[in-house]
């Protein structure tokens, strides 16, 4: 009983469950008066009226039956009385229906006898039908008049009908009556409760003030005056023993540490300070950020919405930074941003933005006069070029770095209105600049938009043709320039587009590497590639595919590929990969085990397009090709250009000394196939052999072999 007497928790939790204990009585006992409710209505609704419209319907239908008696005692041919009976049996059954209703309805009733309605209506129908049997040729109508034996049998039954219908009359009559009283009793225990509740709120409510509200709002105005600086304020003695007592005793303690709190409040708004200064400024270069960007862009598009001015947004993204962090570490990467972030700063004027957006990319919005905007921006981005373009001394290596920069302009408000779109446009520029060269700057153009969008579409088409299967697999004859013989096919995806026509390889084999899909397109050609060879004449015929350089530094590619072989029954033996010099540009080590792999499950491979990437007679060595393939394009001058002939030579000597084969590509004319021959290359391919055809084609050519 002592926590009650002390704590105010404990008080308010006891009369919440009192006022909570009246409600739930209060709920659960107009729940189980609506109950109770709901079962008589619905015993009134679905026994006693429908018990009352059954037997309304029993006594028509019997009134009807006994109108049929006197259609049959009128009819004045035999047709007429068939027809007369047949009604009165269609009647008949329907009383019997309505009879049977009615008892199922009052099964449970003890009070409802139809047994006398049951008897009455079979001494009825006896009599009945014992009148049919007699009169056969309709002559004895008696029976069937209105003082006939029939009409008394009727008079009994039609009776004993409304009689029952009076008896469910009555009872629905009570059992309405019990209903009006049940309500009228919750009425009434409803109403005595929710009085009772009410009176317990006012109770509640006037004990919550006086012991709660008042002894609070003294503590409340003493604790205002000590917030507002008044450290002689006293707090009135509460002889309490409760939590407001503790709060009271507990006064001298707020006043004593309110210097505390001034002093942490002093430290919060430091703090809130510096981290709003983070929040709109790069924490590395201390340039502020992309927010700051972008509210700069909309003050500044606001006020070209008012006044004829115009505004410049340049992006800037570094060249060749990568490698300073790759070679030099984080350390000096971020040496090497804030020390470009420090020059930019120097060349812009003191009224513009410069903001880091992230990376090694930076923006910047100046103003611009609206009739030489153009020239502004070339000299700003001719200036911004030449000091990032500087070195930069790294003192812990002791190294200088040089990184360039590819700038893209946009214009306000020519090349958009609203902050997005200025960046979107400047950012379109920036990676136009960077794909033609970087160390430049490129102004922003409709043109390079549509370019994009269409790329976008074009790399959406290109997910749904892999999906659909729309790239296909040609193939162009790989020759042995000896014995003129055919030995084997390139592999060269085609795609028809349903719209575009036909797309180039050199358009969508890039894409496709660009979006991680040229594992998933190379699968597809091999697979496709075998289905097909497999339908071919000749089982010894080679297939020669193509691998990307992004796929040589995935170390699943074999896994990818070589379970396709055993799928398609494929011999190894019959498949010639091909990697471009290009590939061998990345790490040659894990290049190395990936043919390694290849080879040892019977694969050969092929260096091609050799003498135009970055191979070198160390990578010959040490990825062991089983065959060089030269590049087209000096097969193609050699005839006219001396210096393409001394390097097909070379290229030939050099294979020969290795022991590889070699393969000469783009043979277009007969004068191009004897001078190779002569020279000992050993394989041709080419126009002149035959382009590239489908797998009909090739089973045609194969077939007339």
């Amino acid at each position: 009983m002592k926590l009650f007497r002390t704590s105010i928790r404990a008080r308010l939790t006891l009369l919440v469950c009192a006022l909570c204990g009246l409600l739930i009585f209060l709920a659960v006992v107009s729940a189980l008066i609506l109950t109770v409710v709901d079962g008589i209505t619905e015993e009134i609704d679905n026994k006693w009226l429908a018990a009352t419209q059954t037997i309304d319907e029993l006594g028509d239908s019997l009134e009807e039956f006994r109108v049929a008696e006197g259609y049959r005692a009128l009819a004045h041919s035999a047709d007429m009385r068939l027809r007369a009976e047949a009604l009165a049996a269609g009647h008949r059954h329907a009383i019997l229906a309505h009879l049977s209703h009615y008892a199922a309805l009052m099964r449970n009733d003890g009070d409802t006898d139809i047994v006398p309605l049951r008897n009455a209506l079979t001494r009825y129908f006896a009599a009945h039908d014992a009148w049919i049997s007699a009169d056969v040729d309709g002559e004895i109508d008696a029976p069937a008049g209105m003082n006939g034996a029939l009409q008394a049998r009727y008079q009994d039954a039609e009776a004993l009908s409304d009689r029952l219908i009076e008896a469910n009359r009555v009872t629905s009559h009570a059992r309405a009556a019990s209903v009006d009283r049940l309500v009228d009793n919750a009425i009434g225990v409803l109403v005595i409760t929710v009085v009772a509740a009410i009176l317990l709120a006012i109770w509640l409510v006037a004990r919550v003030h006086i012991d709660i509200a008042f002894p609070l709002g003294t503590i409340t105005r003493s604790l205002s005056r000590l917030a507002a600086g008044d450290r002689n304020v006293r707090m009135p003695a509460l002889d309490r023993n409760d939590e407001i007592g503790e709060m009271a005793n507990a006064f001298d303690v707020f006043r004593a540490n309110a210097q505390a709190l001034e002093a942490a409040h002093c430290a919060l708004t430091a703090a809130e300070t510096h981290a709003q200064r983070l929040a709109r400024h790069d924490p590395l270069t201390g340039l502020p950020n992309r927010r700051v960007l972008a509210a700069e862009l909309q003050k500044a598009v606001d006020h070209v919405a008012h006044a004829p001015q115009a505004y410049l947004v340049l992006v800037i993204d570094l060249d060749r930074f990568k490698p300073v962090n790759d070679l030099q570490g984080h350390a000096a990467g971020d040496f090497v941003l804030c020390e470009i972030a420090r020059r930019l700063e120097d060349v812009v004027r003191k009224g513009d933005t410069i903001a880091r957006l992230g990376g090694d990319e930076f923006a910047i919005v100046a103003q611009a006069d609206p009739l030489a905007y153009a020239d502004a921006a070339m000299q700003l981005a001719n200036r911004l070029l030449a000091a990032i373009r500087k070195p930069v001394f790294i003192a812990d290596s002791q190294l200088y770095v040089e990184v360039g920069a590819s700038i893209g302009i946009a214009a306000l408000p020519n090349d958009g209105r609203d902050p997005e779109t200025l960046l979107r446009a400047a950012d379109i520029a920036m990676y136009r600049a960077k794909r033609e060269g970087k160390g430049t700057s490129r102004f922003f153009e409709e043109s390079m938009d549509r370019e994009l969008r269409e790329q976008a579409l074009l790399e959406i088409d290109l997910r749904r043709a892999l999906f659909d299967g729309q790239i296909h697999p040609h193939y162009q004859p790989l020759v042995d320039m000896q014995s003129g013989a055919l030995y084997g096919f390139e592999i060269l995806a085609r795609w028809h587009h349903p719209v575009r026509g036909d797309v180039a390889p050199d358009v969508f084999v890039p894409i496709a590497e660009n979006l991680g899909l040229i594992s998933e397109l190379t699968a597809a050609m091999l697979r496709r590639a075998c289905r097909d060879a497999s339908a071919w004449p000749d089982t010894a015929i080679r297939l020669s595919l193509n691998i990307s350089p992004t796929q040589l530094n995935d170390r699943c590619l074999p896994a990818q590929l070589l379970p396709i072989l055993a799928e398609e029954r494929f011999a190894p033996s019959r498949l010639e990969l091909e990697i471009t010099e290009t590939a061998l540009a990345g790490d040659i080590k894990i290049a190395k085990t990936i043919l390694t792999d290849f080879q040892r499950a019977g694969i050969k491979v092929s260096l091609d397009d050799f003498g135009t990437g970055y191979s070198s007679l160390y990578h010959l060595r040490e990825l062991k090709f089983d065959k060089v393939k030269i590049d087209k394009s000096f097969v193609l001058s050699m005839q006219r250009d001396n210096e393409s002939e001394k390097i097909v030579d070379a290229i030939l000597s050099l294979a020969h000394s290795l022991g590889m084969p070699a393969v000469a590509e783009g043979i277009e004319t007969r004068e191009a196939l004897h001078r190779l021959r002569a020279k000992g290359c050993e394989y041709g391919q080419g126009y002149h052999f035959g382009k590239a055809m489908s797998a009909r084609d090739v089973a045609t050519l194969l077939c007339e072999a």
